[in-house]
Order: C-alpha cells, then structure tokens, then sequence
C-alpha cells in the first residue's frame, strides 16, 4: 500500500537532502509532495497545510496525515515512519 508522504522545505541544502533522501526510500505506489513554504505555493496551500498540521521547522516530514519527522532526517527514521 502506498503512503502520501507531505514534505514541508524551504530550498535549503537540508531540505534537500531530505527531499533526495526521501525519494530514495519511498516505495513505489507512494505520493511524494514537497510544500516549498518559501517560494509560497500556488494558492498558497502550502501555508495553509503547514499551518493545518502544525509545523514548527523545515524540514517536517507528514505521512499519511501525521507528522512523523521534524527536522533531518536518517534513512532509519523514514524506514521506520513507512513501515519497510
């Protein structure tokens, strides 16, 4: 099954580090969405989200609507957020 995975950046290099480290661990049938709150979003839905799940620091990883990792992340942490 996949996960809806939300990353909350903001374009810097621990950001995408994250966005990389990310996209190298989610299994296939997984949605990726990064939320570049510094560019704001179309809409700005990205505001709206992060102000919806309450996130305080980029990078802030949301899988399947609940905040699982603020800040860098290991590979570890992520693994163990998607279950594999």
């Amino acid at each position: 099954m996949g996960h809806k995975i939300e990353v909350f950046t903001a374009g810097c290099d621990l950001c995408k580090e994250t966005m990389e480290a990310i996209r190298k661990t989610a299994c296939r049938e997984c949605t990726i969405t990064e939320y570049n709150i510094r560019e704001k979003c179309e809409s700005e839905i990205c505001v709206k989200k992060a102000k919806e799940y309450g996130v305080k620091a980029v990078p802030t990883i949301v899988i399947d609507g609940k905040i699982t990792v603020e800040g860098r992340p290991t590979i570890r942490q992520i693994k163990e957020a998607l279950k594999l």
